[in-house]
């Protein structure tokens, strides 16, 4: 009995050393995880940031009220009442009209018609008639209708994620030229007084006068450069205000983390769903054109009034099956049938197309994402060493070994840094929200939708 309760007792004893390594395992895989993950424009350490909620939020408030969204919600709106129109052909249709004829001319032989001697009428008639068997055309009518629903709605997802991609570029074109003319008039404002103490170095003869032209030179071309980044600011803010409708203050770079991608052929883009979607319509199209030329059968009744200004009560009710059929229509059925079949085949073929540019721009999106994280360290490392190195020689302004050449040089070469070292940034998150966008989940991600 002892032995039993010690094999227990050493059984749980090791499921729960079992249970502990499990559950460290897991923590280190998400610590890893947690390691490996990237924040955008984190390597700047401003003080000033945006989260990733926060911005989102922005992103999501300021989208929903532009024109190419509303236009898609109101074709959207259109498809499903047109859903309606076509669901409801099944139902009978009931109308009324009123006959008032006039004689105009007449030959009877028999005078003892009383329907035929009268000189005009005035009735009203009431009709109500159902279709029973159309060729199918109802039913294609109506699942045409269903699939032209869902390519709106995929058209209108396809809008939303659209406007996000274009929110992003224009919030980060906005800041990153607003970040390197500041960086820019700081440097100006950084060097411009040792202008004259170059001069006064040249006046003393410390200083060869070349020196001097060369500062010069450079330090005009920095301020050139300068008003360039000027005049892409103010294109970029008022884009930013115009699109967002705010003023642009208190804007700053969003944290984002990114995650790993990597091509994934199991997603679908909103094209590729889309010219499905249109295939499937094509189909019904035909079955449509094919309808038209087949049997219609139905019936009708309807009620009769004579003479409503007359004091007779004379009426009838009549009713009866219709039935319709094209006999031959000289090859207008089948060149019509043919040219919506050659539809459906077009139809067809462009969703290949769509697939392989989906493939293709898929790829390019995930080639350049994994570029940028493999450069993004290298080049902001380029960055700080280079303003450490104007750091270094604006120190060393007093010495001998001073070149002023030097000093405007590594301003020039840190503005360029400092720009692709954000290009690179901005490519990686605009990359990672278009890869989003190609597999339809970018909206989902912001938490938005129609």
């Amino acid at each position: 009995m002892k032995n039993k309760l010690y094999k227990h007792i050493l059984f749980l004893f090791l499921i729960f050393i079992f249970s502990n390594f499990v559950t460290y395992a897991e923590d280190k895989d998400l610590e890893i995880n947690d390691n490996n993950r990237i924040i955008t424009f984190s390597l700047l350490k401003h003080g000033d940031t945006v989260n990733e909620i926060d911005y989102y939020d922005f992103i999501r408030s300021s989208i929903i009220t532009q024109p190419e969204f509303l236009f898609a919600n109101l074709q959207s709106i259109e498809k499903n009442e047109n859903l309606k129109y076509a669901q409801r052909q099944r139902w009978p249709e009931l109308n009324t009209k009123i006959i008032n004829d006039h004689a105009l001319d007449r030959n009877i032989d028999d005078i003892t018609s009383i329907r035929k001697r009268r000189d005009d009428s005035f009735d009203a008639v009431v009709e109500l008639s159902q279709p029973i068997y159309s060729g199918g055309t109802i039913n294609a009518e109506i699942r045409k209708a269903r699939y032209d629903r869902n390519l709106s709605d995929t058209e209108k997802d396809n809008a939303l994620s659209n406007l996000i991609l274009d929110a992003n570029k224009y919030y980060l074109g906005a800041v990153k030229s607003k970040e390197l003319y500041d960086h820019g008039v700081f440097l100006i404002n950084e060097m411009e007084p040792y202008l004259e103490k170059v001069k006064e170095r040249v006046n003393l003869g410390i200083t060869d006068p070349i020196e001097l032209a060369l500062f010069s030179i450079k330090f005009n071309a920095l301020k050139s450069r300068i008003q360039i980044l000027k005049t892409q600011k103010d294109r970029d803010i008022a884009i930013f205000e115009y699109f967002f409708e705010k003023k642009f203050e208190d804007i700053f770079f969003p944290e984002i983390p990114i995650k790993g991608i990597e091509i994934n052929k199991s997603k679908e883009a909103y094209n590729v769903k889309g010219a499905k979607i249109l295939l499937n319509s094509a189909k019904e199209e035909t079955k449509i054109i094919k309808g038209e030329f087949r049997p219609q059968l139905g019936f009708n009744t309807r009620y009769t009034k004579y003479d409503l200004d007359e004091d007779q009560s004379d009426s009838d009710i009549r009713g009866g099956i219709y039935f319709s059929m094209p006999l031959f229509t000289f090859g207008r059925a089948k060149a019509k049938i043919s040219s919506y079949r050659a539809k459906e085949n077009a139809t067809k073929m462009n969703i290949d197309i769509e697939r392989k540019a989906d493939e293709v721009g898929e790829t390019e999106i995930v080639n350049l994402v994994q570029s940028a994280i493999n450069t993004r360290t290298e080049i902001f490392s380029s960055f700080q060493d280079t303003q450490n190195q104007r750091r270094i020689i604006k120190n060393r302004l007093d010495s001998t070994a001073f070149s002023a050449e030097s000093y405007v040089n590594s301003g020039l070469e840190e503005i360029n840094l400092l720009e692709e070292f954000l290009n690179v940034e901005i490519r990686l998150l605009h990359g990672y929200f278009s890869y989003l966008h190609q597999n339809q989940g970018l909206n989902s991600l912001i938490r938005v939708s129609p």
